[in-house]
């Protein structure tokens, strides 16, 4: 298998999948905003796991960022512009975003709690280096922890790449391989090692949809996965990982309001946190809960469709001004 250098053709699906994956997670956690431990029945299993919209995020990781370095010839020699394109790209909204947090953080502490404010720079500069759970430093939120595995990813994936693609030997080989380490590498320092099964997901569909294998081998592949996170993670994760799968390509058609959700759909994961926990502090208590949650819900979604043309369409942009040197 080699790397070709093709005009991509829009997969429109992946906007259907990453809207999806960013509004469950936003359902998910903005049910403690609202209801805390009293989550109606009803709702609660409606969104329970809302948080393994996650795992919708890795499967397609797992895909386009091969498929990206598929369809413009990667080499290895372009692994600093990959890494550069990739830093450029979601480096900067998420830098804003904490200053943000620290900013909100520092007038609540400041003007109404009247509690000191102490700024923590190494706090900070190890939340943005994705280095925190290594020194066990919390995360400035909770939710930037995904962030990590996704960066580990890209650089696992810059590196390997070329392998992967080389032979069927060296592909399944690196992935045994890789998998072990997850067993060994204690969970506390979150890295992708541990979340690598999803990607592999993605990346077998995205050898098939590209037509690198056959489709006996991807559906081997695929069911070698599920019994993998069957045995060694959980059953909630499957349902999420197969809908995903079928989803690229049964959904892969244009729709206005998946565009849509799919535009911003970092913005919307990167700034959810931050609206839905500040707006829930100032409602009143009597206002009705499922009026507050699509409150809620309707301003983190504003919020994010001005923080994408505000803040991250610019770094977007710019991270596609850089080439892979010796390629046209």
């Amino acid at each position: 298998m080699t790397s070709i250098q093709t005009k991509t053709t829009p997969i429109y699906s992946l906007n259907w999948l990453r809207g999806i994956a960013a509004v469950l997670v936003c359902l998910y956690h903005f049910r403690v905003y609202v209801w805390h431990n009293e989550i109606p029945n009803m709702l609660h299993r409606f969104i329970n796991y809302g948080h393994l919209g996650v795992i919708i995020f890795f499967v397609i990781s797992g895909f386009i960022i091969p498929y990206s370095l598929y369809n413009k010839g990667y080499k290895i020699t372009n692994f600093t512009q990959f890494l550069v394109k990739r830093t450029l790209r979601i480096e900067p909204p998420y830098i804003i975003i904490i200053a943000l947090i620290i900013m909100i953080k520092y007038y609540v502490y400041t003007y109404i709690t009247g509690i000191t404010f102490i700024l923590n720079i190494k706090e900070i500069l190890l939340n943005i280096t994705y280095m925190a759970p290594f020194v066990n430093v919390e995360w400035i939120n909770v939710i930037f922890w995904t962030l990590a595995i996704e960066f580990q990813f890209y650089i696992l994936t810059g590196l390997i790449y070329p392998l992967l693609m080389r032979s069927k030997l060296i592909k399944y080989s690196l992935f045994v391989a890789i998998l072990a380490l997850g067993f060994v590498i204690p969970d506390k320092y979150q890295t992708v090692f541990q979340c690598y099964i999803y990607f592999v997901v993605g990346f077998q569909t995205f050898l098939f949809f590209t037509k690198n294998i056959a489709f006996t081998e991807f559906l081997l592949s695929i069911v070698a996965s599920i019994v993998f996170m069957y045995v060694f993670k959980s059953v909630e994760v499957i349902p999420f990982v197969v809908f995903t799968v079928v989803g690229i390509f049964t959904l892969n058609y244009k729709n206005r309001i998946a565009d849509f959700f799919g535009t911003i759909s970092y913005s919307l994961y990167l700034t959810h946190g931050l609206i839905g926990g500040n707006i829930s502090l100032i409602i009143k208590p009597e206002a009705p809960k499922f009026i507050v949650y699509l409150f809620i819900l309707f301003n983190a979604i504003t919020f994010a469709y001005i923080y994408y043309y505000v803040i991250e369409r610019l770094f977007l942009n710019l991270s596609k001004k850089i080439k892979y040197s010796g390629n046209i």
